[in-house]
């Protein structure tokens, strides 16, 4: 089995040249799959006008975290508090989510991952939340304690994919100020933290599911996290068994 992971790009400043916007994954990311027996295709920052091509003979995808959405791929203009952005690979990764989609290809969102699938799919985005946010009671989204560490509780729906996988509830990491806003009309919220707001999405069949944490950095000392990854390895493999 092989699942694709859409290629990081490294912004720090470097005198290493072969560094210079080098393109990565998260390696306890590429662990998780390789403990469960999958082959992980990192796919580059194509054009756009590659993205159907770079899914050839993937069982799955995954979406990974990463900076900030630029706000044109939004139909917005940026905000003041918008961070880094590098707009081509929003340019590479909207298209290859709606191919993936298209093609009913299983995929998965990480954080950032699950902004660009809700706002490629037709769904909308928070700028930054705290600047933007409706709600009250806002929780620190960006955790200020380590990044594999969790920090706040969330709800999942019992009745959704998710929630069948992990149970009613998950204490999560948190590393975004950016999150999904109105849902993209394919998909539905599963999850949300204790202020309100959407940490995860999924469609019907759960062939697209995204959460806003972080598992990768959690599933080493979290058998409810690693279970995400196994779900949706499984998932593939009952598609592969059916097709």
């Amino acid at each position: 089995m092989k699942i694709g992971i859409t290629a990081d790009v490294n912004l720090t400043e470097t005198p290493i040249i072969n560094l210079k916007l080098a393109h990565f994954a998260p390696k306890p990311l590429v662990d998780v799959l390789v403990k469960n027996d999958v082959v992980p295709v990192i796919l580059p920052i194509l054009p756009g006008k590659l993205a159907k091509a770079s899914l050839a003979g993937l069982d799955g995808l995954i979406i990974p975290g990463g900076h900030d959405i630029a706000a044109e791929f939004l139909h917005e203009n940026p905000s003041l508090e918008l961070g880094p952005t590098y707009s081509p690979r929003d340019a590479f990764e909207f298209p290859v989510v709606k191919a993936a989609a298209e093609q009913h290809l299983p995929l998965l969102g990480i954080c950032r991952g699950a902004q660009v699938i809700n706002a490629a799919l037709g769904g909308t985005i928070y700028q930054d939340l705290p600047s933007k946010y409706e709600g009250d009671g806002l929780l620190q989204h960006s955790q200020r304690t380590k990044g594999n560490l969790p920090t706040h509780e969330v709800k999942i729906d019992p009745t959704s994919q998710l929630g069948k996988d992990l149970g009613p509830t998950a204490f999560v990491n948190s590393r975004h100020h950016q999150a999904v806003k109105e849902v993209a009309p394919s998909l539905k919220a599963v999850a949300q933290a204790p202020d309100g707001v959407i940490e995860a999405i999924e469609n019907d069949d759960a062939s697209v599911q995204a959460v806003q944490w972080h598992p990768e950095n959690l599933w080493q000392s979290s058998p409810q996290q690693e279970r995400l990854f196994t779900a949706f390895i499984d998932r593939i493999k009952g598609g592969l068994l059916n097709g």
